[in-house]
């Protein structure tokens, strides 16, 4: 588990990267140690995810399960932080960019703090907002997300924008999966 100091360090270097600025990746700790500790991110996205995840449930009109809502969404909540780490492992070797898998993860995993935030701050201010509205800011804070999540991958893996377009897209069917099959189950 990482200090306090690693925590905002990490944190830090996903607000600068959020402004377009690569030099937050020298807020990362970018050593093996660094990389698992990481993984921390996400002990402090998790209650932003159970957030949406009860205003999911609290949208519907069928009657559900708790402890098996409780026990897939974990569960696919996992899958969905191990799963891009495990394929990334594999494309980042095939291209010829394994070097610099360890600055992916690191970067990827505490972006999605703020990622997950903003996500979810601008959830909740559509519900106060007239319906249009909403679905709009919601909208272009997804297209705001991505692109900052491709200028993340980009600049981790000192590539092309193709490239890092190519590895977006792969987390984005990996994710899309997961939650469709969490979906399937309930």
């Amino acid at each position: 588990m990482p200090d306090r100091g690693e925590v905002l360090s990490g944190l830090f270097g996903a607000y600068r990267l959020a402004w377009f600025d690569p030099s937050g990746m020298a807020h990362f700790n970018l050593t093996v140690e660094g990389f698992w500790r990481s993984f921390f991110a996400a002990v402090l996205v998790a209650p932003a995810y159970a957030i949406l995840v009860g205003m999911q449930l609290a949208a519907e009109t069928e009657e559900f399960n708790l402890a098996l809502v409780f026990l897939v969404e974990a569960i696919a909540y996992v899958l969905a932080w191990a799963a891009f780490p495990l394929v990334a492992v594999v494309l980042t070797r095939l291209l010829g960019l394994d070097r610099n898998y360890v600055a992916l993860i690191v970067a990827v995993n505490w972006t999605a703090v703020l990622q997950t935030g903003a996500f979810l701050a601008v959830v909740l201010l559509a519900l106060i907002l007239p319906q249009g509205l909403g679905t709009l800011v919601v909208t272009l804070t997804t297209l705001a997300i991505l692109v900052y999540q491709w200028f993340v991958i980009r600049t981790s893996l000192q590539t092309t924008g193709g490239v890092a377009l190519m590895l977006l897209l792969v987390d984005l069917v990996i994710t899309t999966m997961i939650n469709a099959g969490a979906d399937r189950m309930l």
